[in-house]
């Protein structure tokens, strides 16, 4: 065989393995993807944390009371509306002064008071 009949053959074998390779990741990625459960009315979007939740936003609890992990929702009766987000603070006795207040979350960032918030919610009537 020459050598130019064996580099033709070379670069085929490598063509062929790396299609073979190409299609079995992709086999691969769909069977083992899990799905991802979201709260949002978008499909394509992922969970928001209450990090970003805002006056006249509504949160969920996904975690427990021990350890809640609370993401934003869309708003719909029983689910929890933030009346007001305090910055700076993890002391929820701020949101007693707040009309229709009864729940709280609280965030203590490690990276300082400045990040820290509280949010002061609702239970949305039905």
């Amino acid at each position: 065989m020459s050598g130019r009949a064996s580099a033709l053959l070379g670069l085929g074998v490598f063509v062929a393995a790396l299609v073979t390779f190409g299609l079995v990741l992709m086999a691969v990625i769909r069977t083992d993807a899990p799905a991802v459960p979201t709260q949002t009315t978008t499909p394509s979007k992922l969970p928001q944390s209450a990090r970003f939740a805002k006056q006249g936003d509504c949160v969920v609890n996904a975690g427990t009371d021990q350890q809640p992990d609370m993401i934003l929702v869309v708003c719909a009766p029983h689910a929890l509306e933030v009346i007001e987000r305090v910055e700076g603070t993890i002391d929820v006795k701020v949101c007693q002064k707040f009309d229709g207040y009864r729940y709280h979350y609280f965030y203590d960032s490690e990276l300082g008071d400045k990040f820290d918030f509280v949010l002061c919610m609702r239970r949305r009537n039905g």
